[in-house]
Order: structure tokens, then C-alpha cells, then sequence
């Protein structure tokens, strides 16, 4: 290596391998790449400008944002339908805002993010969340006390039902569901970002290799969000929702009182700190990390229809022409459509799967809707989240290209096409008397179908509303108190229930001083112990559907043109999200409660990796 000296204000140029460099001009590199905040770049903090610890704030902020939008969120519906006198309908639109918002807002965000400065876009992104979730918490601060009300005790009274003082109606209260939807919407702009622009900065950052382990880290780490959000919210959800303002040691209901509401408010606030530790350091990063360099000059691009090559950066002045011949582009592109219908398919199933799962092991399995949470929690979760990082650890391990990744994704999918089968398993059918078999004291033979309403119970005036099942000594269940006929609820050291029951025709007493005609309301359900097997292979087969996710999306990511992968990233997430994750529920549930053809969308999922 040879140097001119200085002389003069005259610029020094090196010269190595044949090759001139300006130290002026790599100076200007490594102040663009460096970590700090203008010409504030101390070299302690360069330590951490690597890929690793990127890595590590993604997935701090990956799990913030589930923590938030998929656990406190969904854990806080019931508090928020008691105390805002809200609709479970209405409610429903706070979660969809999410999807909504996280869509459109996403094709935006992932256009106008495909350069450099990623990190900042992340950066502001967080801000957004740390905004959303103190603008979700603002209703406990803007309204009074909460009114509990009377309980209501739906009993069988021939003169007419008995009726509760309820609590007053407060109109107002319910106008606050559009600030929970403002806050979901601003956490969408957070959702998006991560899954677009941060997917492309680690892409940038990382090796192709690399990429399906680093990738399924991010998405492992954000899969056990909501089940810590789930652990921490319902723990927050035993403090009074006002017990900030007042002495909650007086109060006379407890948690288990059906009136109870707790303090949904405090996750909210606790995930807005949060998004801010981790938002603030993304701020330091610079307009790249210094490994992006390497790769764009040792990365071979191998983008559908074009020649393989090094890639190089390239930038594009944007505008409406340019944002719709990009999407021409990638909707020309087989490989980009197919991987994108393949993840709707998937987005449909894990947006059914999280609806009505927990019902199904709560229907099927005969427990508690409490217990059929954390069974489905443990059972997915750490399931999802293995599977997630083995895909991606499998990828990189074996150094896999398009076709080998291709190829893994359609074993994995082909493993849980045959492991769908597990939803036939089941325990046998309860009787519950009106329903599928007729009351004690009625005298029907086999061939007459079974009704609610009968001779023992027609003038309760029961409704259907209230599904409180209840059984007697021999096991009988009965739909609620009213349908069984029982005009008085006892309590005592050792019963708590209903007596006088007319539809109730049992031989024995269950204790001693309690006439024979009553029911209990716990305990009534017989266990299965089937529920375990089902679970164990359900952990397998979730392994099996989410192992290809990290992968594909890395496929996704070499498919295209490396300046429109982060766009590519969006419109992916655009479909999926208004053709899978939002009528996911909706066609799930058909399929569960009519045919349960989950084999059907695995096939036609495999079918799309194939082609």
C-alpha cells in the first residue's frame, strides 16, 4: 500500500489491490453506520452495532407488541365490556382495528421504508406503540368510580322471574370504544413496521443463510408475548379497577363476584414503558449496520426472472407510478404469490385457531373455560414458538437455497396435513336433559326428541341467554337453575346451590339435610382423559405448521428485487391480514362447528408450497 503525503489542504487517496480510496469518503461510511446521535458517537456504544444485538431489541420490541395487542388486550375484554357497557360485538372491532390498521397502513410504511434508516423508522414506530398504549388507558383516568350493581339471580318462579336493582346505565361510557380503537390503530403502525421494515434490516444486516435462524428468533420471541400477556394481565385483573382512588380492602365483592371488573388499565401502561426503553436505544443505530456493506457485495441475487448477481443499493425516487409498477411486478412474480397465499391460508388458521380453540377444548374435553385457556396456551406457545426457531435453525444448518427451503416447507406442511386429524379426536357427547336427553320426570320414549321447555318448567319463563349449567347427585346436567325448575338458591358449610327443583328427580340426598330434588353448580362436568393426548399431539402438529413461517419468509425475501423486499414484505402482510388473519375466525368457526375440514386448508396450503 502506497501514499501521497499531505500538502497544502490536498486530499491523501490509498490505493490497495489496484483500487483508490478516499479515507475522506470512509469516514464519511463509518459516521453514517456508526452508533450515536449526530457527531455524538462514543466507541462504547459501538459495541453494540451489530447484528446481535439488533437482533436482541426486534425481539424485545416483537414481544412487547403481542404482549400488548394479543395478551393484555384480549385478557382485559371482559373488564372492558362490564365497565364501558360495551357489546362483546363492539368489542370485537378494538381487535380488528388492529388488523385493519397494520394492513393499509403497512403498504405505506414498507414503500417509503425501503431505503436506509430502517432502524428509524422502527424507532418512531415504537413511539407510535408507546402512544397507542397510553391512549388505551386514558378512559380509566377520564371517568368516575365504578358502580357494581346487584347480582342477578335467574331462578323458576310461577308468578314471574325474579328481578335485580342492576346498575345504572351510563350511555356515555360506551362513546370510549373509539379511543380503544384509536389505540389499536396506533399500535398497528408499530405491528406493521416490525414485520416489514425490521424483517428487511435484519435481511440487510445478516448473511442469506442467516436469515431463517435470525428471523425465527424474532418471530419465536414475539409468539411468547401474548402468553405473558396473558400470565401478567390476569394477575392485574385480581386489583380493583379503581383501587388507585379508593380503599378497595371495603368493598363486598371479591374477583369471583360475576360483577367484579379489575384494573385493565395498569398492563397498558406498563407495556407503554416498556415500548419506550426499547424504542428509544433504535434511535442510536445508524442509516445501516456496518455488516450491510459485506453482505450487499457477497450476496448473490436470486430474484425471480433475473440474472444471478451481486446486489447493489439502489435509490428510487418514489411516487404513485413507481409504488403501482412495483406491485405489477410482484404480482407477476409466481413465487411472491404463491408464498403469499400460502400465508393467508396460514394467517386463517392460526386467526381461527386463537378464536376458537380454547372453545373447543372447553366443548369437547368437558373443562373449565379457564382451564381450556391455559391448557390452549400451553399446548400452542412454546409450540409456536419451537417451531418458529427449528425452521429457521434447520435452514441455516443445512445452508439451504430457495429449493431446499421450498422443499422443507413442504414436508413440514405434508407432516401437518396428516396431523390435522387430531380435531376427531373427542370425548363422548354429555347429556344434558332438554338437550339430547329428556328430563327425569318426564315419561318420553326413545323415538321423541328431547325439548327445553316441557311440562316440569313451562311456566319459569326460562331464556337461553343464561347458560348456567347444573347438575344433580346422579350426575345430570341441566341447562341452567330456571330450566331445572329450581325456585330457591341455598348456600351452607357444605352446599351451595338450588333446591325445590322440579324437573329433578333423583333417589338420594347430595348432604345430609339437603332435600333430594336439587343441583350444584361446580364440579358438574366429568373429566376426560383423552384431553391429554390430544394436547401432546397438538403440540406436534402447531410445531409442524409454524416451522415453515421463518423459512418461507426468507424465500419470500430472495424471490424478489433486493430495493423491493421491503415493500414485498408489506403487501404480503396486506393480503394476509384482509384475506386471511381478519375472516380467518369467521370461516374457522364454520369449519369447526359444521364440518371441521382443517385438513382441507392444510392440503390446499401444501398445494401452494408445491407450486
Amino acid at each position: 500500500m502506497s501514499a501521497s503525503p499531505l500538502g497544502g489542504g490536498e486530499v491523501c487517496f490509498s490505493e490497495v489491490n489496484g483500487e483508490t480510496f478516499n479515507p475522506e469518503t470512509k469516514q464519511a461510511e463509518d459516521r453514517e453506520t456508526n452508533c450515536g446521535i449526530g457527531s455524538w458517537q462514543p466507541k462504547c456504544l459501538q459495541r453494540g452495532n451489530n447484528p446481535k444485538c439488533l437482533l436482541f431489541f426486534l425481539c424485545m420490541y416483537g414481544m412487547i407488541l403481542s404482549f400488548v395487542v394479543n395478551g393484555i388486550n384480549n385478557v382485559n375484554t371482559t373488564s372492558m365490556e362490564r365497565r364501558f357497557n360495551l357489546s362483546s360485538a363492539r368489542v370485537g372491532m378494538v381487535s380488528s382495528a388492529y388488523d385493519i390498521s397494520a394492513a393499509i397502513l403497512g403498504l405505506g410504511i414498507s414503500y417509503f421504508g425501503s431505503g436506509k434508516n430502517k432502524a428509524k423508522w422502527l424507532a418512531v414506530a415504537g413511539l407510535f406503540m408507546v402512544l397507542g398504549s397510553f391512549v388505551m388507558s386514558i378512559p380509566h383516568f377520564s371517568t368516575g368510580f365504578y358502580e357494581a350493581g346487584e347480582k342477578v339471580i335467574k331462578l323458576c318462579l310461577q308468578d314471574g322471574n325474579t328481578t335485580a336493582v342492576c346498575k345504572p346505565e351510563e350511555t356515555y361510557l360506551s362513546s370510549y370504544l373509539y379511543v380503544f380503537v384509536l389505540g389499536q390503530m396506533l399500535h398497528g403502525v408499530g405491528g406493521t413496521t416490525i414485520y416489514t421494515v425490521g424483517i428487511a434490516l435484519l435481511d440487510d444486516s445478516v448473511s442469506s443463510s442467516t436469515t431463517p435462524l435470525y428471523i425465527g428468533i424474532l418471530y419465536g420471541c414475539s409468539i411468547l408475548g401474548p402468553g405473558i400477556g396473558y400470565i401478567v394481565g390476569g394477575q392485574f385483573l385480581n386489583f380493583y379497577v379503581d383501587f388507585d382512588r379508593l380503599d378497595s380492602a371495603g368493598l363486598s365483592i371479591t374477583p369471583d363476584d360475576p360483577r367484579w371488573v379489575g384494573a385493565w388499565w395498569i398492563g397498558f401502561l406498563v407495556a407503554a414503558i416498556l415500548n419506550l426503553t426499547v424504542a428509544l436505544p433504535l434511535f442510536l443505530f445508524g442509516k445501516e449496520l456496518p455488516s450491510a456493506k459485506h453482505v450487499r457485495e457477497t450476496r448473490i441475487s436470486e430474484a425471480h426472472g433475473s440474472e444471478k448477481s451481486t446486489i447493489s443499493y439502489i435509490k428510487t425516487e418514489r411516487s404513485l407510478k413507481h409504488f403501482l409498477g412495483v406491485v405489477t411486478k410482484l404480482l407477476k412474480n409466481p413465487c411472491f404469490v404463491f408464498l403469499a397465499l400460502s400465508m393467508l391460508t396460514e394467517g386463517a388458521i392460526i386467526g381461527g385457531s386463537a378464536t376458537f380453540l380454547p372453545k373447543v377444548i372447553e366443548m369437547e374435553f368437558r373443562v373449565s373455560a379457564s382451564m381450556a385457556a391455559i391448557y390452549t396456551g400451553i399446548a400452542v406457545v412454546p409450540s409456536a414458538a419451537a417451531g418458529q426457531f427449528l425452521g429457521g435453525y434447520i435452514t441455516r444448518r443445512l445452508k439451504l437455497d430457495i429449493r431446499g427451503t421450498l422443499r422443507l416447507c413442504i414436508i413440514a406442511m405434508f407432516a401437518s396435513l396428516f396431523g390435522c386429524a387430531i380435531l376427531w379426536i373427542k370425548c363422548n357427547s354429555e347429556e344434558i336433559a332438554g338437550v339430547n336427553v329428556p328430563y327425569p320426570v318426564d315419561n318420553l320414549t326413545d323415538d321423541v326428541t328431547p325439548v327445553l321447555t316441557t311440562e316440569c318448567n313451562k311456566g319459569c319463563d326460562c331464556s337461553t341467554n343464561i347458560y348456567e349449567p347444573v347438575c344433580d347427585v346422579d350426575g345430570m346436567i341441566y341447562f341452567s337453575p330456571c330450566y331445572a325448575g329450581c325456585t330457591v338458591k341455598t348456600s351452607s358449610a357444605n352446599f351451595s346451590g338450588y333446591t325445590s327443583c322440579s324437573c329433578v328427580n333423583t333417589k338420594d340426598s347430595m348432604f345430609s339435610g339437603i332435600e333430594k330434588n336439587s343441583v350444584k353448580s361446580t364440579v358438574c362436568r366429568k373429566s376426560c382423559s383423552i384431553l391429554y393426548v390430544f394436547l401432546c399431539l397438538l403440540f406436534i402438529l402447531i410445531s409442524f405448521c409454524f416451522l415453515p413461517v421463518a423459512s418461507g419468509d426468507s424465500v419470500q425475501l430472495r424471490c424478489v428485487d433486493a430495493e423491493d423486499k421491503t415493500f414485498a414484505q408489506g403487501l404480503k402482510l396486506f393480503i394476509v391480514r384482509l384475506l386471511g388473519t381478519v375472516p380467518g375466525p369467521v370461516i374457522f368457526g364454520l369449519y369447526i362447528i359444521y364440518y371441521r375440514y382443517c385438513s382441507r386448508i392444510c392440503y390446499i396450503r401444501s398445494l401452494y408450497y408445491i407450486l
